[in-house]
């Protein structure tokens, strides 16, 4: 290093780091699918000080998850709620989307009144058709999708619903008065609209009749193949800052931010930052640190003053994300936004255990990076879930994905850690991705000779840190695993819940989409049933990461062949 840059800039110096790959010695009953080769690459930034940009140190290592048949195995049938977008012609496609997904749940709402009308249990009838009174309400609501979309389609849709919502009150009515018969005879009528629009809408979707929405056939062609279906990264950048109060680089680098550097066009020709005071590697800031390309709907792109407007993927299936607590970590799955408590951001705590917590995140506080934990000689921050549509370089079409990032302190470097990974339940019937913590990652600092000596024992660190419940999970690392659901196994948090929580409360399998709401509303879940196959894709947040230490005179070979080799000094 140019010791008079070390006298303008304190703490210039970086090393490579990168999540643990995982055990070899791993028994699954599912799929189990790990990360490929390690992208090691020096990624510089600079500072501007005293009237010159001065370089310092900058590292990332990279991996990408691919799948092998990864259908193969798979019961679940595909939804039709996922819609890549863009809507070229103004057809309205993800309004027809949306719509479809509203009128599926209005028939889960009406088979269940059906079924109670005709048992006479008024309790059960009166829940349910206010449910279905309630559904059509909200999707007539003004401002809603009904009302913004002008096609023909949604206008006969529009008097559909309002036809069917009186049929259901001419039901209530009847059923208070005694007259059984008539309130059944009128769901019926009004099922029999519902369940007329609904083939109506597929026919409008599936114009050759083969179960797929047009547009989507050759997604779920490549993932009958050997897809990438998630990747993994770390950068390593010195905590720097200019002598004499000048900018530093963690209070440059704020989330949203980071954020930018990441959704969007790869490789702009806009995409250099040298008139920054902290300008990031060419890497970075042109979006080609992965393999793949990430794009964000109106919802979070709107939120991101770093991203052009026309990097916003308009027209696609708009997703969010819900989190939920277990009594020893927390599970983040992809949502309808039709879901309370569901948002297009949501932050997790980091010291998660005992109360896995999720908080929504505001414009305001896309700053921040929230409050930090510690972890051993870690502080580590909130975890930041975004959905998005992931296409990697091989893949015909953008596929539903949940990004997630968080920023390490460690050895006086910021590390970056983050990914992300195919959303099943956006595209598979009883199915969800599950992002699961129970605690801060676990960061060990690996010297040249533990990677020669591959002495280091990662579960006994994670167990003396007293931050994990599980320190076993540590052997699953950033591994995809995929299969039947299974709470008892033992990569999930501490206690997690069944499919069927036994206090009857959402979970991850009701919240995929609106009809799925509607099912869990008339409590129709039953994960025995031999017919229900609920599955899951499920990979850690808190995947231990491996930093290269000691390292500080260490030639870039060195730090090379040291960032390829990292998990080599795990016993």
């Amino acid at each position: 290093m140019d010791s008079a840059s070390d006298q303008i800039v304190q703490n210039r110096t970086a090393s490579p780091a990168g999540f643990y790959t995982g055990s070899e010695t791993l028994d699954t009953s599912g799929d189990l699918y790990r990360s490929g080769p390690v992208d090691v690459r020096f990624i510089p930034p600079t500072l501007q000080a005293e009237g010159q940009r001065i370089e310092i140190d900058g590292w990332s290592t990279s991996t990408t998850t691919k799948a092998q048949d990864y259908n193969a195995t798979r019961s679940n049938k595909p939804t039709s709620i996922w819609w890549p977008g863009p809507d070229v012609d103004g057809d309205g496609i993800d309004d027809l989307l949306t719509l479809l997904d509203i009128e599926r749940a209005l028939l889960v709402y009406a088979d269940a009144a059906i079924e109670a009308v005709d048992d006479r249990t008024t309790d059960d009838a009166k829940a349910t058709l206010d449910a279905f009174i309630n559904a059509t309400t909200k999707a007539l609501k003004k401002g809603d999708r009904i009302n913004r979309c002008s096609t023909d389609r949604c206008g006969t849709i529009r008097e559909n619903i309002e036809t069917a919502q009186q049929l259901a009150g001419e039901a209530s009515d009847a059923m208070d008065a005694g007259e059984w018969d008539s309130a059944k005879r009128s769901l019926q009528q009004a099922r029999r609209i519902v369940q007329g629009d609904v083939d109506d809408i597929f026919d409008d979707l599936d114009s050759d009749d083969d179960g797929l929405l047009d547009g989507t056939e050759s997604l779920y062609d490549y993932l009958d193949a050997e897809p990438t279906i998630g990747e993994h990264f770390v950068v390593s950048l010195p905590d720097a800052r200019v002598r004499g109060g000048g900018p530093a680089l963690a209070e440059e680098l704020t989330l949203e931010r980071v954020l930018a550097y990441f959704f969007g066009k790869r490789g702009a020709d806009s995409c250099g930052e040298s008139d920054r005071a902290v300008a990031v590697h060419r890497d970075l800031a042109c979006r080609t640190l992965l393999t793949s390309t990430l794009e964000v709907g109106d919802a979070v792109g709107s939120q991101l003053r770093g991203i052009d407007k026309k990097d916003i993927r308009r027209g696609m299936t708009s997703r969010n994300v819900a989190a939920f607590g277990t009594s020893g970590g927390v599970v983040v799955t992809g949502a309808s936004p039709d879901v309370d408590g569901s948002e297009p951001i949501t932050r997790v705590t980091a010291g998660c255990c005992g109360n896995g917590q999720s908080t929504p995140v505001i414009i305001q506080e896309l700053e921040s990076w929230g409050d930090e934990t510690t972890s051993g000689e870690a502080t580590v921050s909130e975890t930041f879930v975004v959905p998005v549509a992931a296409t990697p370089p091989d893949c015909p079409s953008p596929m539903p994905a949940l990004f997630h990032v968080r920023r390490i302190r460690h050895d006086d470097q910021l590390l970056y850690v983050g990914g992300w990974h195919i959303d099943d339940g956006a595209l598979y019937e009883n199915a969800a991705t599950l992002l699961v913590a129970d605690g801060p990652n676990v960061v060990t600092g690996v010297t040249r000779s533990d990677i020669d000596d591959g002495g280091l024992d990662l579960a006994k660190m994670a167990s003396d840190s007293g931050t994990r419940k599980k320190p076993g999970r540590t052997k699953y690392s950033n591994i995809t695993l995929k299969g039947q659901y299974d709470l008892d196994a033992e990569y999930l948090p501490a206690d997690a819940h069944s499919v069927c929580r036994d206090d009857g409360d959402l979970y991850c399998w009701g919240v995929q989409s609106r009809e799925a709401l509607a099912n869990h509303d008339t409590k129709d879940c039953d994960d025995q049933d031999p017919d229900i196959h609920p599955s899951a894709v499920i990979t850690a947040l808190d995947a231990p990461v491996l930093h290269f230490v000691g390292a500080a005179d260490a030639s870039k070979d060195v730090k090379f062949k040291a960032g390829a080799e990292l998990s080599k000094s795990i016993n």
